[in-house]
């Protein structure tokens, strides 16, 4: 309650998950979030121990004490999700709840593969996220909810490259707060990225494959420029305000690993 939003910045809350946070103290969060219209966050069902040690306390699913203490709607993201119940399913996609699936760090983590699809269908809106920061690159988070559904079904064809980009930005924006953003249109922020189509993994397909070239082939290293708020952040695949990006990275990597 302390913090200031800005114009590049808004405040959330977040209930790590139902481990961290007393079953008493989840309503708390909650309303701080609604009073304030905010977005809140949850880590959810990641592992089966998630799902057990939520057994032995209250006798019910994560999800199921989430919706009895009124945790769940619009305005909440479940991060992961990945082991859930029909029931927990249709709890969440019956609420609007939205879903952030991290594929990059539940794949690292050996978390297992969620039903993202079966949460889309029952209503959830599904985004994309990092999480764990194995991997940074929004590109293969969304190709990956694909790749990681056919795994899981044997089957291809889930969702189109244009759904996976709504997926990894205007749904992205809307689940931190930001509905006027994620889309190139009059009235919403200036905020996008271009990715170069003429690199060794997006050279040669069609312009109008264009979409379907990024979202298969491309990565982080194919981004050219980044605009924030109608400022260039990132020119022509250079940071404008960090200018080692590699060096800098080292040097926080190094201060976290040998604090003075």
């Amino acid at each position: 309650a302390a913090l200031t939003a800005t114009g590049h910045a808004r405040i959330g809350a977040a209930i790590h998950s139902v481990r961290a946070v007393p079953a008493t103290a989840l309503g708390t969060v909650a309303d701080w979030a609604r009073e304030r219209n905010a977005p809140l966050h949850l880590h959810l069902s990641e592992q089966p121990a998630e799902n057990e040690a939520c057994h032995r306390a209250h006798s019910t699913t994560p999800t199921r004490l989430l919706a009895d203490h009124g945790i769940l709607g619009p305005g909440t993201t479940a991060v992961h999700a990945t082991h859930l119940t029909d029931d927990d399913i249709t709890l969440l996609g019956a609420t609007g709840t939205g879903v952030c699936v991290c594929p990059t760090t539940e794949r690292d983590l050996a978390d297992g593969i969620g039903p993202a699809a079966a949460l889309e269908r029952a209503g959830s809106p599904l985004s994309l996220g990092s999480d764990s920061h194995a991997v940074i690159d929004i590109l293969e988070e969304a190709r990956a909810l694909e790749l990681n559904e056919r795994l899981r079904t044997r089957a291809r064809g889930h969702w189109t490259a244009a759904q996976l980009l709504r997926t990894a930005s205007e749904e992205g924006h809307a689940a931190l707060g930001w509905a006027d953003a994620g889309r190139l249109e009059p009235g919403s922020l200036a905020d996008f990225t271009t990715v170069a189509l003429d690199t060794v993994r997006t050279a040669g397909p069609a312009p109008a494959l264009a979409t379907e070239a990024v979202i298969h082939s491309a990565t982080a290293a194919d981004v050219r420029h980044t605009v924030v708020g109608g400022r260039h952040i990132v020119r022509d695949g250079v940071h404008q305000t960090v200018h080692d990006v590699p060096a800098a990275l080292a040097r926080g990597i190094r201060a976290l690993n040998h604090p003075r």
